[in-house]
This record gives structure tokens, C-alpha cells and sequence, in this order.
């Protein structure tokens, strides 16, 4: 890690080491904690995730492909405006979506990275907080292009990291940018290429595109604190034994997730859409 002086908590720019692990293995594993963290984060971003679909579209006859459908929230959501088109719900563990009964929902395991969909195959594609975790993003937002039919839609999210970059609270920004470090070196997440999501899209064909990017705010004590602060604790132990934090600074990053006087910007949320 290379680090802007010795408490500023901000890192510089540095090229990222090839990733040691993929998403699931040690990091994002679908434990207890894990399950209860993606409740919270449906609580939090599926509304605006709802606004934005609702913004390009979904209506009856829609055929949609939810990747990362993680608790499945809004694989529900769509398979109730798509309806009786199939919504096709993939992840790479799909025991989550036992829970949601809609009859045409199609949930599948299926590795966005390696396994294939034929050529236009929807009319929507949904995507929330996957591309940003993937080393080989640009290939694989490529072959999902591919799966859209001529119209189709493509929709992704992820978070943009900028807010922390100038967060007043060294506690808070060391803690949160030190976790970006940590799932940049183990898995190739890049929390910062959302930013430039409609070029990324542009770059492969679509048109009609727009983008939005909420900052909200976050106080502790309440369910975006709760979501961050579980997110961060599911690597606790690496943060702690590989040096990005002394245990101090974790415990003083958990206390302010838990005070309600604490006051801060969220990890901002980027949303674009662009049409085939």
C-alpha cells in the first residue's frame, strides 16, 4: 500500500497486484453475516435501484436477466412487472432465491466471467455492484452486450468510492479506504471505475444513455451504517493480520458505524443505462 502521508488515510495512485482469489472464496462468502448484510443492502439501494428500472422500463413480456441477484429483492420486483416473461436470476450461489416463489422466475448459477447466454436473449439486463468486482470487467461487459436483442436495455450499478476522499473524519476515511485496498489486492475490485460507466458503454455500442450518482448521507445507528459497517467487519481479520488496520482503528471505525452523532457521506452510488 502506498499511503499520503502518515495519517491521512487516503492512498495514491499505485498500479493494483493481480488478484489472488475470485468474489465468494474468502471474501463476500455467503455465511450468517453475509446474509444478513445483503438484507440490509436491498433495505438501503433497492429503491433507487426500483427508480432507475422504473426510468428505463420494465413491462409486461420483459424478458430480463438479474446478474448477482443476490437475496433476490429485486429479481422479485421484476418478475412481478415482467410477468409472464421468464426472469432469468443468476449468481454464483443461488440459495438465497429459495425464498422467492414468483412462478416465472428461472434462478440459475451461472459465472458471468465464464459461462454464456445465446446472442439476444433479453430485453433487459440488470447488473448491481458485480462489474466493479470483476479484474476482467471490460470483456465481460462486452459478452453482455451480446445477450441483449437489438433495444434491448442494459442497466448497472456500482459504488463510486470519491466521497471518502475527502471525508473530515481520518477514522472514518483510513477505515473505508483501507478496506477499498484490501478487496483491490485480494479479488480486483475497482471502486472507482463506476465514475465512468457511460463511456464504458458507449465503448461497445449502446446509445440512449444516461447516468445518475447518489452521495447519500450516512449516521450512525441506522441501516447504511449497519450495511458498511458489516460489510468492513466481514474482513476484519485480514484488515487486522495483513496491516491495512491496527485494531484500534477498526474498533474506532465500528464505534462511529454505531453512534447516531456521527454524520458523514456514504460511498456514492453510480447508476447508467444505455440502449442496444
Amino acid at each position: 500500500m502506498v499511503t499520503l502521508g502518515k495519517d491521512s488515510g487516503q492512498t495514491a495512485p499505485a498500479p493494483a497486484p493481480a488478484p489472488r482469489e475470485r468474489y465468494g472464496e474468502t471474501l463476500f462468502v455467503r455465511d450468517t453475516p453475509e446474509r444478513r448484510r445483503l438484507r440490509l443492502l436491498a433495505e438501503v439501494f433497492d429503491p433507487l435501484s426500483v427508480r432507475t428500472l422504473e426510468h428505463v422500463g420494465v413491462h409486461p413480456g420483459t424478458r430480463c436477466l438479474e446478474i448477482g441477484a443476490g437475496s433476490g429483492s429485486l429479481a422479485r420486483w421484476l418478475c412481478g412487472r415482467a410477468a409472464p416473461a421468464a426472469v432469468v436470476a443468476t449468481d454464483l450461489d443461488i440459495s438465497l432465491l429459495d425464498t422467492v416463489r414468483e412462478e416465472n422466475l428461472l434462478p440459475m448459477v451461472h459465472d458471468v466471467t465464464r459461462d454464456d447466454f445465446p446472442a439476444e436473449s433479453f430485453d433487459l439486463v440488470h447488473a448491481r455492484f458485480v462489474l466493479n468486482h470483476l479484474p476482467e470487467r471490460d470483456r465481460v461487459l462486452e459478452r453482455i452486450v451480446r445477450w441483449l436483442r437489438p433495444g434491448g436495455v442494459l442497466v448497472v450499478e456500482s459504488f463510486s468510492w470519491f466521497p471518502l476522499d475527502s471525508s473530515p473524519d481520518a477514522r472514518y476515511r483510513k477505515a473505508m479506504l483501507r478496506w477499498g485496498d484490501l478487496v483491490r489486492d485480494t479479488i480486483g475490485t475497482d471502486s472507482r471505475w463506476a465514475r465512468n460507466y457511460p463511456s464504458a458503454l458507449a465503448r461497445h455500442g449502446l446509445r440512449d444513455l444516461g447516468a445518475t450518482t447518489v452521495a447519500e448521507h450516512l449516521r450512525g445507528g441506522t441501516a447504511l451504517a449497519d450495511f458498511w459497517q458489516l460489510t468492513v467487519d466481514m474482513s476484519r481479520h485480514q484488515l487486522i493480520d495483513k496491516g491495512y488496520l491496527t485494531p484500534q482503528e477498526y474498533e474506532d471505525f465500528t464505534a462511529l458505524m454505531r453512534d447516531p452523532d456521527f454524520w458523514d457521506l456514504a460511498p456514492a452510488l453510480t447508476q447508467a443505462w444505455g440502449r442496444k
